[in-house]
């Protein structure tokens, strides 16, 4: 009895975890009737960063600049959704991905307003009257409809009448950055809704196609049934993460990502169906039990893409070894030497396996340079604090610590504090190119600018340097340019790393397993598993640092110039961030806030070589930005 109602619950769990991952992938990829979804091919942005978790079920989904757009001409489009903390929508009546359009613009948090616009950019305003409420983040509606000498948007009672000389054409909405997640679109009154009820039949028919099989194989190999009915069930729990989100955690870009809980569920029952086959064929000789093992890892090297002569000889031998350790198990009161002959086998299992996934795809991302090192890597914090606490000065500070400076040349000091983008980033040849060079030639006569920015510090980093070396900078104006590296994912806040390190608890013990592909995969499931992404410096972290920093510069009558970082391709990806830095000038005479994100996305992708670091046009325009600034504020 308790079989049956173990494998009911398994037909159950993959009837389940199939439909909410074809709704979800149908939200995904699909696409409204007599529409299409458009991709502008965005560069990779974290699933973190897009959303927060899964789509709502019976929803589409845009994100990353996608658009639907009507396959026919029309003059009216309708559409409701949801707008996330920091999104943005845009509706317009002539789709032009590679032009400027006549647009609807809705921001979470502002209010809707007529733009010529580029789907990825800010725009000129059109000429327009009345007005839209401010569109709070959550549930929306709108309508937009051609008419007189431009369009008419509505909603909730109210009008906004833009001008413009745009012809008829093809309707669409499109995302910013963030997910906005579509419950209906109506085109010139045809609507469209999300269809789930497909994905629910299906999900009916796995489950009981899994019943029926399981069943029948519960008169053979009852054990390998409960197995196979357990592995089922392990897909379930996997749903309430984002499978997109799981896929970027465990580094599988070529993975069906909105599959991944099925794919898992699968794979499991497999192993289980095909230990319990061997398990019936072992009685009969060692070969036979490893029969079906042998297609299972088979079939596993051809998914993984296992390539080259060593990699699928240690594919034979995995399947060997599985098998050789179901007829030990089987044999056990008849084999001599039971423990050692099991403890054997499972070591060339486990081994076997390593090198299966060394030689495939998956390998090549779970090996310990991809995951161990780079920014936010335990061996880069451990040598960050190294470098901190032993305080060399650098030629070149891309990482460490900063350039040592000389005495005063002029009569007032600015100090531009800051990460890569600031003082060392490896696509600039000098520090000559960087924005605090350009800002020294633009300063008065009667001011010099240095530099002091070290690549991969956040403002944990900076407080820490500014309480031993404060005084040595002899300044009069800081200037902190920050927010990218605040956001880098680690496994506790920076203030805990650093304390853990001091104590000698933060240490690379695990370094003897870095190589250890099978070790690494297990690393990242159980990152990808937690719940939210944990970054090194949140929004309070950031607020208690900097208003430490401020305090340390009013004691010695420094100001202080907050910059918010810009990065690609949206910069509201760190409004926390910045909204942290705009408060607290706010709340500071000695204080100011520049927005210099907001100055970087009006020149596009002419400011960056990549998500965030500068080119010459970006640094140029930083140092042109902050020089205008301080004017402005009369700081130098």
């Amino acid at each position: 009895m308790i079989q049956r109602i173990l494998l009911a619950l398994g037909a159950i769990a993959i009837a389940w975890t199939t439909m909410v991952c074809g709704v979800r992938n149908e939200s995904r990829t699909g696409e409204p009737e007599l529409m299409s979804r458009h991709s502008r091919g965005q560069p990779f942005v974290s699933q973190t960063v897009l959303a927060s978790g899964p789509a709502p079920s019976g929803t589409w989904s845009l994100s990353a600049y996608q658009s639907f757009v009507a396959d026919q001409r029309a003059d009216r489009i309708t559409v409701s959704g949801t707008l996330p903390e920091g999104g943005r929508a845009t509706l317009t009546l002539h789709h032009r991905p590679n032009d400027t359009t006549s647009a609807l613009v809705l921001t979470a948090g502002e209010a809707p307003r007529g733009l010529n616009v580029q789907l990825d950019g800010a725009g000129q305003a059109l000429r327009c009257t009345g007005s839209l409420p401010t569109m709070a983040p959550g549930p929306f509606s709108v309508s937009m409809e051609r008419g007189g000498s431009g369009w008419a948007a509505t909603t909730g009672g109210h009008t906004l009448q833009c001008v413009s000389t745009d012809s008829s054409g093809h309707p669409s909405v499109s995302a910013g950055l963030r997910r906005i997640d579509i419950d209906s679109i109506e085109i010139d009154g045809t609507a469209s809704s999300p269809q789930g009820m497909r994905w629910f039949l299906t999900g009916l028919g796995v489950g009981l196609f899994a019943f029926l099989g399981m069943v029948a194989m519960r008169r053979r190999m009852p054990n390998a049934a409960a197995l196979a009915a357990t592995g089922l069930l392990m897909g379930s729990p996997i749903t309430a993460i984002d499978g997109a989100r799981l896929a970027e955690a465990l580094r599988l870009a070529q993975a069906s990502d909105d599959w991944l809980p099925v794919t898992i569920a699968l794979t499991l029952a497999s192993l289980a169906i095909a230990c319990g086959l061997a398990s019936s064929l072992a009685r009969r000789s060692l070969l036979m039990g490893a029969i079906p093992t042998g297609f299972l890892a088979a079939a596993w090297a051809v998914t993984w893409t296992v390539s080259g002569a060593t990699g699928w000889v240690y594919t034979v031998l995995f399947g060997a070894a599985l098998g050789a350790l179901v007829w030990a198990q089987v044999q056990a009161n008849r084999l001599r030497f039971y423990n050692i002959i099991s403890l054997a086998l499972a070591c060339a299992l486990i081994g076997a396996l390593e090198v299966m996934v060394r030689f495939s795809a998956v390998g090549n991302v779970w090996n310990a340079a991809n995951t161990q090192q780079g920014a936010g890597s335990t061996a880069t914090l451990i040598e960050q604090f190294e470098d901190l606490e032993a305080g060399q000065f650098t030629a070149y500070p891309a990482k460490g610590f900063p350039v040592r400076l000389g005495k005063k040349q002029a009569p007032k000091r600015v100090v531009c504090l800051g990460a890569s983008s600031t003082g060392g980033a490896f696509q600039n040849d000098s520090l000559a190119e960087f924005y605090p060079a350009l800002l020294n030639q633009l300063s008065p006569d009667d001011t010099e600018v240095v530099n002091q920015g070290v690549g991969g510090w956040n403002s944990f980093h900076l407080r820490q340097f500014l309480d031993g070396h404060a005084d040595r900078l002899d300044s009069d104006v800081w200037t902190i340019y920050l927010g990218v590296n605040e956001n880098l994912p680690t496994a506790m806040p920076f203030a805990d790393l650093y304390t853990a390190w001091k104590a000698g608890d933060l240490s690379e013990r695990t370094r003897s397993l870095d190589n250890i592909r099978l070790f690494q995969g297990l690393r990242l499931l159980v990152r990808g598993m937690r719940p939210g992404g944990g970054v090194g410096v949140s929004a309070p972290d950031l607020r208690d640092n900097l208003a430490h920093i401020i305090g340390v510069a009013k004691e010695r009558n420094i100001r202080v110039l907050l910059m918010s970082e810009g990065v690609r391709p949206d910069p509201r990806v760190l409004w926390h961030y910045f909204d942290v830095m705009s408060e607290l000038a706010a709340a500071h005479s000695h204080v100011a806030y520049l927005d210099t994100a907001s100055v970087l996305d009006r020149f596009n992708d002419r400011a960056f070589i990549d998500t965030n670091h500068l080119t010459p046009t970006g640094h140029s325009s930083v140092a042109r930005a902050i020089d205008a600034e301080l004017r402005r504020l009369g700081w130098y």
